[in-house]
């Protein structure tokens, strides 16, 4: 079974939602990911009734575009965090009929963390949303082990594991660490390319994670390896940020073609 393809929003994240849409279906991508809530400083931030007003403003571009969205994102969890302050952000997220919600755990603590998600996960049940967690080895969850422990704690069917290529690469996970995942345990996976070796340092791994990541082939990941023990045609966010002064829809089209012979989904976007 093919794996559709997704554009994520950090590949083009100085682009707004409506364009990051018009340029997804340009390039021939069967779904686009959409962040409505900052994950960095940087980011735009919405407003509750600001966050509504644009999502149905979107509606009838998704449609008209052929275009549907997969993730919204994102949620980050600290200790503190009140979980039913992300409700408005759920709320748009099934009014676009996002089917998920991305969150980052900052909390070291793997106990408040199971907690968390675990009341996270249940209000997002009735908006029909999947949560998915991504681990990083710069978060508070850092490796597919981590993750699925805290995933198991919370005891949600809802909530699963995301795989991001990088982020798996840069934890030192395995092929047999994904095969020995408990069945229904990840969600879906985010390609990117890179070199084996890691840059050194913390602050030198986020920023590889958020500004210098390669298209699918570009490097030397094993993604097809990667994508052959990932759960039978899963969703392929592609996560790669446009680099200062290209084009952003000849960068969207270039990482649609790259996923494509990855993938195997059939003849080139362009």
């Amino acid at each position: 079974m093919p794996h559709p393809l997704s554009l994520a929003h950090l590949s083009l994240i100085a682009s707004p939602p409506e364009d990051l849409i018009r340029i997804a279906a340009l390039a021939g991508f069967d779904l686009v990911d959409l962040r409505l809530s900052p994950a960095t400083p940087t980011d735009r931030a919405y407003d509750d009734k600001e966050r509504i007003s644009l999502c149905r403003a979107l509606l009838p571009l998704l449609q008209g575009n052929g275009l549907a969205v997969w993730d919204v994102e994102i949620i980050r969890l600290g200790d503190d965090t009140d979980p039913e302050r992300h409700l408005p952000l759920m709320e748009a997220a099934s009014l676009l009929g996002a089917r998920r919600l991305k969150v980052v755990c900052d909390s070291d603590d793997p106990a408040q963390a199971a907690t968390l998600l675990a009341r996270l996960a249940e209000l997002a049940a009735p908006f029909g949303l999947t949560l998915d967690l991504e681990y990083m080895i710069f978060s508070g969850v850092k490796s597919l082990g981590a993750a699925l422990a805290v995933s198991r704690a919370a005891a949600q069917s809802n909530l699963k594991v995301l795989v991001d290529a990088l982020h798996w690469m840069r934890a030192g996970d395995s092929m047999a660490d994904i095969r020995a995942a408990p069945a229904g345990s990840l969600g879906y996976v985010q390609l990117c390319d890179g070199p084996l070796q890691a840059p050194w340092g913390h602050d030198a791994l986020i920023r590889e994670a958020r500004t210098d990541r390669r298209a699918p082939g570009d490097g030397e990941f094993p993604l097809k390896d990667l994508l052959d023990v990932m759960p039978e045609g899963c969703v392929a966010s592609v996560e790669v940020p446009l680099r200062p002064g290209d084009d952003p829809l000849m960068h969207a089209r270039h990482l649609h073609e790259a996923a494509r012979r990855i993938t195997d989904l059939g003849e080139n976007a362009s």
